[in-house]
């Protein structure tokens, strides 16, 4: 089964975008955290659902740690 990571990388700007990278490629630039997890979560369900790809969601923290998740619970 092929298997998707999607990354939500930290930023301290508060003026930058937050990304959505689909393995290494951008998939968008989003002006919240929330709207870039709301996109993740909503690309996760589309991939399994079209695809019957198995995905996880990493999320950077301001320390720089890397938590994952498979979308099916709240971060």
């Amino acid at each position: 089964m092929p298997h998707t990571i999607l990354y939500v990388p930290f930023n301290a700007s508060s003026r930058g975008q937050w990304t959505l990278r689909r393995n290494a490629d951008l998939v968008g630039q989003f002006p919240t955290r929330d709207e870039a997890m709301r996109h993740a979560l909503a690309l996760t369900a589309a991939l399994r659902t079209q695809q019957g790809q198995a995905v996880d969601i990493k999320v950077e923290d301001e320390s720089g740690l890397w938590h994952v998740t498979d979308g099916s619970a709240d971060r």
